[in-house]
């Protein structure tokens, strides 16, 4: 253990990963119920072109509140760690930490302001039965409640396709438009043929379907961030 940071090796459970429907899967996260996503290439992928997606929505901005010089910056659940890599690069000074329950998303050679450690974070406070999908919702009100007084809540539209009147939403709609029809298959896919039982062509027909809804700018679909 580092007595400095309070950080041991990484243990050999976190890299175990099973392989369902030609996927790879980190087989402690479905064992302990934390995470049913791919970590595969196919997924690393993905969550950039997610990335690229909501730094279009954000105009660009990493940050939100106007904080001009952050010392020291946490992200949790990193990913393949692409917002945290930006932002220690675009504040060299601040130290950056990032948090994944897998390591075969985390980057090899991350900036040197930016710190990478495995953790499930799922499995402390947040766990079963505390979770609360409805959570973020009530951040604002927790916060206030706490005593923070500069409490700021926004609510951002996120096209699924590009259906807006708006020339600068249909753009991000259209941009989005490969990510919402992979991540519908990648964040289902086990779920729906683990635990419901679903054949896997009843799946393929499913998400067909689900991604044809997606993809139709008369149902205006669209995620809330």
């Amino acid at each position: 253990m580092d007595a400095e940071d309070g950080t041991v090796p990484l243990d050999e459970t976190f890299t175990e990963t099973i392989e369902h429907y030609g996927r790879s899967y980190q087989h402690y996260s479905l064992t302990n119920g934390t995470y049913f996503a791919p970590i595969d290439e196919d997924e690393i992928s993905r969550l950039e072109v997610m990335h690229g997606v909501l730094s279009r929505l954000f105009d660009g901005r990493l940050i939100f509140p106007p904080i001009r010089s952050p010392r020291r910056i946490l992200d949790c659940g990193c990913g393949p760690g692409d917002w945290a890599i930006e932002v220690a690069t675009q504040y060299p000074d601040a130290e950056v930490l990032g948090i994944d329950v897998s390591p075969h998303m985390i980057p090899e050679n991350p900036p040197d302001n930016m710190e990478l450690q495995v953790d499930d974070l799922n499995g402390r406070q947040v766990a079963q039965p505390y979770k609360d999908p409805r959570a973020p919702l009530q951040l604002a009100s927790w916060m206030r409640s706490a005593g923070f007084t500069e409490v700021e809540s926004r609510l951002l539209t996120l096209p699924m396709c590009g259906w807006s009147s708006v020339p600068r939403d249909y753009d991000i709609g259209r941009s989005n438009t490969d990510n919402v029809n992979q991540l519908l298959y990648s964040l289902a896919l086990y779920p729906f043929t683990q635990f419901l039982g679903m054949s896997f062509s009843d799946f393929q027909l499913l998400i067909a379907q689900a991604r044809s809804e997606a993809s139709n700018p008369a149902f205006k679909a669209y995620f809330p961030v």
